[in-house]
């Protein structure tokens, strides 16, 4: 085990045709801080159950202090790991106090009661986190901050040599922000391993010793800050444009993300909907100024209703009614004129139909992959198979997480012209 207090390897985790956490290996020592990084949905809280034994992996396993976590009971893994979620929307009918206690459970024997020592280690952490004198306080009337600091202190009464905080200061202000990552980093250096998911990028670099990037369930980059954030390994990860920098106040790294260029606002960009399919995109390439064009959709669809509420041009007919090769006609412009066409994921009939045939009229043309979220794609008739297998002939098929990526190229076409 070369001395790691926790080790995974080949971690996985799927939910029906989804992995979430794909074979990831993870070593930690005691002494370290661990920042886990990544988009929303590349599996940290994920991973971090993983870890902590709450969930059970569908392949790979975890070794703490040189023992399986799959073999432990529960209580006797409890001692060694504790978790903060990053859930504190519950309603708890218990005093701060009451959920302080609920930490000590695995060092308690079967139906002990919690002593004057259980009380005082509550009562220390709970001074500890700032918020001395609200032992009495009902938790469901606290703020969001709050919530989680006391759930911060919860763990810290757990007395683990593995602590794991997913996203632990994603309800604090700047001052609490500091206040319990530099706890984090006090813990790590009195010989404990601190594993935290992180949405700040700056905040990572600050404290933790180590950072694990993921990318859709996989580990993308690992190593020191300076060697995970650089803005090449960022922008692919998060589709977005970043400078790195020092901070001339801590010497930390700093990540701001740059706003997009004048070629990027003014790429056009048609979307093919249906169902609500295209609402995610639309509200996506709107926010980076894209001009947006959309259609040919029927009254009162989700996608039409958000088009016209956005002000965005688009073509639509009647409910129910069948796109004809005359509206398919007037509505070539807006593809024509595209610099990049996308046909979103939803359902083919008879009634939409035409919008295969407004698709190959596109001069970019990307077919989006559903994901498992997504409006799945169904065609109704074979002439509907045979058009779409047309279309997609010229095009490109993405996932959503692509998308982005192929809008990027269009926005340089943009701008060369």
């Amino acid at each position: 085990m070369s001395g790691e207090f926790l080790m995974a390897r080949g971690l996985t985790w799927t939910v029906g045709k989804t992995t979430i956490v794909d074979n990831i290996d993870l070593a930690v020592e005691r002494g370290e801080l661990i920042g886990v990084i990544g988009p929303n949905g590349a599996g940290k809280t994920t991973l971090l159950r993983l870890l902590a034994g709450l969930l059970t992996p569908t392949a790979g396993e975890v070794f703490l202090d040189g023992g399986g976590i799959a073999g432990m009971e529960s209580r006797g893994r409890a001692r060694l790991v504790s978790i903060m979620t990053q859930d504190v929307s519950q309603v708890f009918p218990f005093t701060v106090m009451e959920i302080l206690l609920m930490g000590r459970y695995p060092h308690l024997g079967r139906f002990q009661k919690e002593g004057a020592e259980d009380m005082e280690r509550a009562r220390r952490m709970l001074s500890y986190v700032g918020l001395t004198g609200m032992e009495d306080r009902g938790f469901s009337g606290l703020s969001g901050g709050e919530r989680q600091l006391v759930l911060f202190a919860k763990a810290l009464v757990q007395d683990t040599d593995l602590l794991l905080l997913d996203e632990p200061s994603s309800s604090l202000d700047i001052h609490h922000q500091d206040r319990i990552f530099s706890m984090a980093q006090e813990l790590a250096r009195e010989g404990r391993a601190v594993i935290a998911s992180v949405h700040n990028l700056s905040v990572a670099a600050q404290y933790c010793s180590r950072l694990v990037l993921l990318e859709k369930g996989r580990i993308a980059c690992s190593g020191r800050p300076e060697q995970v954030l650089k803005a090449e390994v960022l922008d692919r990860v998060y589709g977005i444009r970043t400078m790195v920098s020092p901070s001339l106040a801590t010497g930390s790294l700093t990540v701001t993300v740059l706003p997009r260029d004048k070629g990027a606002a003014g790429t056009k960009v048609h979307l093919i909907g249906g169902a609500g399919s295209a609402v995610n995109l639309t509200r996506e390439l709107y926010r980076l100024g894209c001009s947006l064009t959309g259609g040919i959709a029927h009254e009162y669809d989700s996608d039409e209703k958000l088009w016209r509420s956005l002000g965005i041009r688009c073509m639509t007919v009647g409910a129910f009614s069948r796109i004809t090769d005359e509206q398919i006609r007037e509505a070539a412009h807006f593809v024509e004129q595209a610099d990049l066409t996308i046909l979103c994921s939803f359902p083919i009939g008879q009634g939409n139909l035409g919008n295969l045939s407004l698709a190959s009229l596109a001069r970019r043309l990307v077919v989006l992959n559903p994901g498992p979220e997504e409006v799945p794609r169904s065609i109704l008739s074979q002439e509907g198979r045979t058009l779409f297998a047309e279309v997609c002939a010229g095009a490109r098929i993405l996932e959503h997480d692509e998308i982005l990526e192929e809008l990027l190229t269009a926005m340089d076409h943009s701008a060369a012209r």
